[in-house]
């Protein structure tokens, strides 16, 4: 049980985390409104794929699957960045 209770200590600094970004997404969203950007920025979301899959290779993990688990992220940053 100890390992599950480590785990779940793990998984609410990943939301806290999360939730950390997500404020910053919305202020560069703010931001990018009032300069007339686009919220997309695809030139950025690949060198942050690039950025995070080879930070993975490094500590042995699954590239493609953390590109998977960003893919993700990155949708609800630009989902964020266009709502406010």
């Amino acid at each position: 049980m100890a390992l599950r209770k480590k785990i779940d200590e793990i998984d609410e600094k990943i939301v806290l985390l999360l939730k950390d970004r997500i404020e910053l997404c919305k202020r560069i969203g703010a931001v990018k409104r009032e300069n007339g950007i686009a919220v997309r920025d695809l030139q950025r979301e690949d060198q942050v794929y690039l950025n995070v899959m080879g930070k993975a290779l490094e500590l042995g993990l699954d590239p493609q699957k953390v590109e998977s688990i960003f893919k993700g992220i990155i949708a609800l940053s630009v989902l964020v960045q266009g709502a406010e």
